[in-house]
């Protein structure tokens, strides 16, 4: 084997002056080829050095906003844009910067920067730190968060315009004198009715975020849930069940948005068990809640889309197609997981896994 030879490092055997002028084309080198934009201040948070990005994002060049600090520029706002004070002392990630830029526009930056000291004495010397402009993707980010507002509106007021002459209808069709008609009339009244409900449930949901704090007990969801239900259920000669061991089992999120998902699903078991059928609603520490019926299964290809509006989700060939997604929206809001899967002794089995707590 060729014997290799010493690779001579400049910059850990020249003096300290060359090194030093390294290390700066290192930087400069490295400041150009990032996309981010590079910034470093010094211990009275006034901006040492600014990267040539400053130009590129904002339309100065980094003499113009070298000697100012963050507060003399903008401020750093949180998720819903509201002016925050941070304690530069300490590491940040991902904090937006609203600025303006040298027309007078509203840039948005997404900052990180970490204090340094002075090897020495151990006292603070400044920040480091990267900014990315996102304004872009903000205005992205509204201007769909705007039309899914629209949309939801406008389901609502459709789905509410519905209700009233729905139940109208449903009224009249009780006196027809034809009762065969009126029974066939009744069971379309209330397919629509049911969608109608969905539409209002789902518009309700489709932008929902559970308050910061709430807690939700699974056991006591599932209970309410089942106490709800079990008069329908018995009415089509199946019953509920509702098992769970220890102690309870609590989850961060809404107690009203939860016991809606697990509705829709318990509802979903009893259209699809079997007469004189039990549907299972077990509640484990994972946490999670499974709910089971005995009923014709889902086919495995159905798993992927299942839980996508409008994707009929009634293995008999009827059902609205949304009772499926409200559940997959609200567990998507309490960062759950929902699937379904094949258990044993056949049926279905729907299961929301929440993070551990």
């Amino acid at each position: 084997m060729r014997e290799r030879k010493p690779r001579s490092w400049p910059s850990l055997t020249a003096d300290p002056a060359t090194r030093a002028a390294e290390a700066l084309t290192r930087l400069e080198d490295v400041t150009r080829l990032v996309s981010d934009l590079v910034w470093e201040t010094d211990a009275e948070f006034r901006l040492a050095y600014v990267s040539e990005h400053a130009y590129e994002v904002l339309g100065f060049v980094p003499l113009q906003i070298e000697g100012r600090t963050f507060a003399d520029l903008g401020k750093f706002v949180d998720e819903q844009g509201e002016e925050i004070e941070l304690d530069l002392m300490k590491p940040f990630r991902d904090v937006v910067f609203v600025v303006n830029d040298a027309t007078g526009l509203e840039r948005r930056l997404m900052t990180s920067g970490l204090p340094f000291f002075d090897p020495e004495t151990g006292r603070f010397s400044g920040l480091r730190g990267t900014a990315r402009d996102v304004t872009e993707l903000h205005r992205a980010e509204r201007i769909r968060a705007e039309q899914e507002e629209r949309q939801r509106a406008f389901v609502a007021d459709v789905a509410h315009e519905l209700r009233t002459p729905l139940a109208i209808l449903r009224t009249k069709l009780d006196n027809l004198q034809d009762e065969a008609a009126a029974a066939a009339l009744c069971d379309e009244v209330d397919a629509m009715t049911r969608l109608v409900s969905q539409m209002l449930s789902f518009a309700r949901y489709e932008l929902f975020r559970p308050a910061t704090g709430e807690s939700a007990d699974l056991r006591e969801v599932c209970t309410a849930v089942a106490t709800h239900l079990a008069p329908i259920a018995i009415y089509d000669d199946r019953s509920i069940e509702v098992l769970a061991d220890g102690p309870p089992v609590v989850v961060n999120g809404s107690p009203q948005a939860l016991e809606q998902a697990i509705r829709n699903l318990v509802e979903n078991a009893v259209r699809y068990a079997p007469p004189q059928s039990t549907v299972t609603v077990r509640i484990t520490d994972e946490p999670a809640v499974h709910v089971i019926d005995r009923g014709v299964g889902v086919p495995k290809e159905r798993w992927g889309t299942i839980f996508e509006r409008f994707d009929r989700a009634d293995r008999r060939g009827d059902g609205a197609g949304l009772g499926l997604a409200i559940v997959k929206r609200i567990a998507d809001a309490h960062g759950a997981a929902v699937e379904v899967y094949d258990p044993p002794g056949g049926g279905a089995a729907f299961c929301m896994r929440f993070p551990s707590q």
